[in-house]
């Protein structure tokens, strides 16, 4: 009764931003877009000439475009020769606060067709900004929001909940109920006793744990413990290099649900700053002043890196790699995300990085697609309102030029985005970037 209860409560907090965006799409025409190529994410075969009715915020009907009904007020996308997939998620995003960020990163999102983000350190802004969201006065994505990051006594995170007492912990999950916090955010230098104390706490609140493992614990611990995700594999340095530990952990992940979001792309990058082609990368320009200076200082500073430094760097990309792959292979779940405040990871850019870098690892095109769209869903219990394109889900939808199960690499060849039912065609989402530009290179 009592993991019942906490299912409920956790289905509910998420449950918010997804629906309470109606009232703003309800006034909206109907859209049609017909003879386009869905692409099933629940790994079923591709369904050519379909036609996808959406009404406000919602899919209407999907049938095949010769039998499927239209009202005749319906605004009509020919959209024969394109592929229709579900909006993307990135399930590890660290957006700021200030008006750049609000005004330019979030439509960055929505414009690389990325329309639900997983805030990994939340702040009262992150949830004004969701109210306006919601209510339509601001473009940008569905958002999951963490509480503010907590840590131990000697936290290097700015802004972070330090705690070092039982007590301290659980009165930080206590506060982050009360600002609204859909889970709680745990880090690297939580005390042990803290750390179970949270969880603890968490569970009485029906609130999910997810984040680091801390290094005063092991994975397996906090598996068992009932921690939602890991990201970036942290707390799985052994099993990088130990298969028998990566075989027990599967196990272990496997029993107690445990998702990973491994940020392949953070780590990757660390690992090519020396590459001079970063400092020429056209994105830069859509990137604010003080994050793409910082970028650049790393590139122009590489030469004073050892090669051995390098070697190394290259070398934890390749196990964690390996380690995703063996994940994938057992079942373990897989979650997409980017940690966009590390060199060289753009906010909506970067998540098409991170798809590529998941087939690298092993995954098929379509298995780097769930891990955006439908294992989103379900980490989330919400599969009855995202993940798939089918009737009754929301309409967060991204047409492509091209078919991404043939080469990953296509999920960037976007010709429309559709956000809460509102479609945007290409001209539009340019005309946004044009501004993101603008704003992001004013003197």
């Amino acid at each position: 009764m009592k993991k019942a209860l906490v299912s409920l409560l956790v289905i509910f907090h998420v449950s918010v931003p997804l629906c309470a965006q109606q009232n703003a799409a309800s006034a909206r025409k109907t859209l049609a877009i017909t003879h386009v190529a869905v692409i099933d994410t629940s790994g079923g075969p591709l369904k050519r000439d379909m036609t996808v009715i959406v009404v406000g915020d919602r899919i209407a009907d999907i049938g095949k475009s010769r039998t499927t009904k239209m009202r005749r007020d319906a605004q009509v996308i020919n959209a024969a020769g394109k592929f229709l997939i579900p909006g993307l998620w990135d399930m590890h995003v660290h957006i700021g606060n200030d008006d750049f960020d609000k005004n330019s990163y979030l439509r960055l999102f929505i414009a690389n067709g990325v329309t639900g983000i997983r805030i990994m350190n939340g702040t009262p802004t992150h949830h004004l900004w969701r109210r306006e969201i919601e209510s339509g006065t601001l473009l940008g994505p569905r958002m999951v929001i963490a509480s503010r990051i907590i840590d131990g006594p000697n936290s290097f995170v700015s802004g972070a909940v330090k705690v070092n007492t039982n007590e301290e912990a659980r009165a930080a999950v206590r506060k982050a109920k009360q600002e609204g916090a859909d889970f709680i955010k745990v880090h690297d230098t939580l005390p042990r006793g803290a750390y179970f104390a949270i969880i603890d706490e968490a569970k009485k609140l029906g609130l999910p744990v997810e984040g680091h493992v801390p290094t005063a614990i092991t994975a397996q611990e906090a598996s068992d413990a009932g921690q939602k995700s890991i990201e970036h594999f942290t707390g799985l340095t052994e099993a990088e290099t130990d298969t028998t530990k990566a075989d027990s952990l599967i196990g272990v992940f496997k029993k107690n649900h445990t998702w990973n979001c491994p940020t392949i792309i953070m780590r990757n990058n660390y690992a090519v700053l020396d590459d001079r082609k970063l400092a020429n990368d056209l994105r830069l320009r859509y990137i604010k002043p003080s994050w793409r200076n910082s970028w650049l200082s790393m590139t122009n500073g590489a030469n004073s890196t050892p090669a051995v430094e390098w070697a190394g760097r290259r070398e934890i990309v390749r196990r964690e790699k390996a380690l995703v792959s063996r994940f994938q292979k057992a079942g373990v779940g897989i979650l997409a995300g980017t940690d966009d405040i590390s060199p060289y990871v753009m906010p909506g850019f970067s998540l098409h990085d991170e798809l590529r870098l998941l087939v690298e690892s092993g995954l098929t095109p379509m298995q780097a697609l769930q891990a955006a769209t439908l294992n989103p869903a379900k980490f989330f219990d919400q599969f009855d309102s995202f993940g798939t394109v089918e009737k009754g889900k929301l309409a967060d939808l991204v047409l492509l030029s091209a078919n991404p199960l043939e080469d990953i690499r296509n999920t960037t060849k976007i010709s429309a985005v559709v956000i809460n039912g509102r479609f945007l065609d290409r001209q539009e989402l340019d005309g946004i970037l044009a501004e993101i530009e603008a704003a992001a290179n004013k003197k």
